[in-house]
């Protein structure tokens, strides 16, 4: 018998396919974890709990999925808009950051009515420029919403549209649509899949942007097809204009270069990837573009590299295969992206609606998926199923934006939630401001309060608390008779500041080690995890064990700590034995629930061999 101790001191390789548990000797497989689930890998390399989700509002019929769709008007007036069939209302953050419906001046949700159905409002392609969403529909037509104040929009399903192309008619629209040199570029109707359409630049009285007047001019409008293999899936603006097909992914510039001007005389259409992809819309970072895979299973990120001196489209999920989901269901059916405070790609998984996300650090080489399980239930998952996403500027942050199916009091709802802002106080005693359950509420009270009311979107469930910074007792969600939603605190205990919500469970679980031995590799020998030391950053909760059948608690509290008392959040290295059973992986987990947070820089683990 021996004992060695094993080090892991990043983590920013995130979860791993299960392909990957036998390649031990590579220095990726030792920044990795079997299951990264409701942890986020930050892009140094450390492990912090998910941010809970916070209720914004039940959709106007939530028999009906909704898509949303950002604006961002202004550095200060943007918003969430939540599409559904044949309206679209909005969403905004107020002076004080609170964010939920625009009003009609009085008490009334704004909405304004459109021509999509709730089947159509996910076959459309759109463009934000200035005031104006521009927006394309291969069946019905271009349209545009345009913005005069908060709750003053304008949807025309008929704009202007000048020298507008004989083809554009009936059923026969173009499918995508960006902006690119100020001209609006069009492309794709269902009789010319691989041809564009591209507006005028602007003149001395303004853009042109509905103008296709052809002409030898340099500021006319252009029409031509390309030759490609495929479709057209989607287009995007960059360095060049960039598309992706059924095929490949392409660009198209000016004959000089990615960044001459595209224009009558001078057009050049490049062939870079042969990577099909999905007619999805990409996500931009930088001078990077991440699109979907046609069998929507993998990302890609679509840049120049220097090093090649060409553009490039690796498949960013080759490290986690697994992350669309097990078998033919298993796909991902959205991509959004928050840039501000982390990077990261979200996604949502079509078959069971897991939350997906992509910590990006391109320059230090991150690229660290993880799973997120939204708290709640729906069908048979023991998790509220995430149907759509966004993400827009709001409230001095990337906001994500989820729409959530689950069974609440044996009725399906479909929810609008925001994730939280991080958790990252530089006063170890702010735990308080803790967020990590999910479609809560905070109250926040002058007088402190036992009872307290507003819950009717959780009616008849159970609630995680975090009263003053201390964690409760699970209550249930009651009815007074007005259908409010109350909850009451347990024990008699009164808080002025309240987090009330669905618990989210985290767990983490390592990869097969190899810890070597006296004759060579320790791979196949018996051997056991005895101890971890985790080394820790503002933590209040954390359970270890070999799995989650077996997680027990680390002790942040003392035996004098009571109910309703604040558990303090612990920075240091906390050893904890585990004894576990001899078997070959020598793995161990760690998780935990409720409302504190946990944040893991690195561990130590302790493994004895039957050498």
């Amino acid at each position: 018998m021996s004992v060695r101790l094993l080090s892991q001191f990043s983590f920013d390789r995130g979860e791993v396919s299960p392909k990957y548990a036998g390649n031990v000797d590579l220095e990726n497989y030792q920044r990795s974890l079997a299951l990264c689930e409701n942890i986020i890998v930050l892009p140094q390399g450390m492990l912090t709990r998910r941010p809970g989700t916070r209720f914004i509002a039940e959709v106007k019929d939530s028999a009906k999925k909704v898509r949303l769709v950002p604006f961002e008007y202004s550095a200060d007036d943007t918003y969430m808009l939540e599409f559904g069939d044949t309206y679209v209302r909005f969403y905004r953050a107020d002076a004080n950051g609170n964010i939920g419906h625009v009003l009609d001046g009085g008490s009334n949700i704004y909405e304004v009515t459109t021509v999509y159905d709730d089947t159509q409002i996910f076959g459309f392609d759109y463009q934000q420029i200035e005031d104006t969403l521009y927006i394309t529909h291969p069946e019905i037509g271009i349209a545009t919403l345009t913005r005069t104040d908060h709750a003053n929009w304008t949807f025309n399903s008929t704009p202007t549209i000048t020298n507008k192309p004989t083809e554009w008619t009936g059923t026969n629209w173009p499918a995508y649509i960006t902006e690119h040199q100020q001209r609006l570029v069009l492309a794709a109707t269902p009789a010319k899949q691989r041809k564009f359409w591209v507006s005028r630049t602007p003149s001395s009285s303004g853009p042109r942007l509905l103008d296709f007047t052809t002409g030898t001019a340099e500021d006319n409008a252009l029409v031509f097809d390309i030759s490609a293999k495929g479709a057209i899936a989607w287009l995007a603006s960059g360095r060049a204009l960039y598309l992706g097909t059924s095929d490949e992914a392409r660009t198209v510039s000016g004959a000089g270069g990615f960044y001459e001007p595209i224009t009558p005389s001078s057009i050049l259409n490049r062939d870079h990837a042969n990577d099909r992809s999905a007619a999805i819309k990409p996500v931009r970072k930088n001078n990077s573009f991440f699109f979907l895979s046609r069998s929507q299973k993998r990302v890609h990120e679509f840049s120049y590299s220097f090093e090649d001196d060409a553009f490039n489209a690796p498949d960013i999920t080759k490290w986690a295969e697994h992350i669309a989901g097990p078998g033919r269901a298993g796909k991902i059916s959205k991509l959004a992206i928050a840039r501000d405070p982390v990077p990261i790609i979200w996604g949502v998984r079509e078959g069971d609606g897991q939350l997906v996300g992509m910590t990006y650090d391109r320059e230090n080489s991150v690229y660290a998926w993880h799973r997120h399980k939204i708290g709640g239930t729906y069908d048979d998952n023991a998790w509220g199923k995430v149907e759509e996403i966004g993400t827009v500027f709001m409230d001095g942050r990337d906001v994500l934006w989820l729409e959530v199916v689950r069974t609440i009091n044996e009725q399906t709802v479909r929810y609008l939630e925001i994730l939280e802002d991080f958790h990252d106080p530089e006063d170890s005693t702010d735990i308080d401001t803790a967020r990590y359950l999910d479609c809560a509420l905070s109250y926040s009270e002058e007088t402190a309060l036992s009872t307290f009311g507003g819950l009717a979107h959780l009616m008849g469930e159970s609630v995680e608390l975090l009263a003053d910074g201390a964690a409760l007792p699970a209550v249930t969600v009651t009815d007074d008779g007005g259908g409010d939603g109350d909850i009451e605190l347990p024990d008699g205990l009164t808080a002025n500041e309240l987090l009330a919500g669905l618990n989210a469970p985290f767990y983490g679980q390592t990869l097969p080690i190899e810890p070597g031995s006296a004759q060579g590799s320790g791979r196949a020998k018996k051997k056991r995890v005895t101890g971890a030391s985790l080394d820790l950053l503002n933590t209040s909760v954390l359970q270890i064990g070999k799995n989650r059948e077996t997680l027990r608690d680390a002790t942040f509290m003392t035996t004098q700590t009571l109910v309703g008392d604040l558990v303090p959040m612990f920075t240091g290295i906390e050893t904890l034995t585990i004894n576990d059973v001899f078997d070959e992986d020598g793995t161990f987990g760690f998780g935990g629930d409720g409302p504190l947070p946990c944040n893991i820089r690195a561990f130590v683990q302790r493994i004895t061999t039957g050498d």
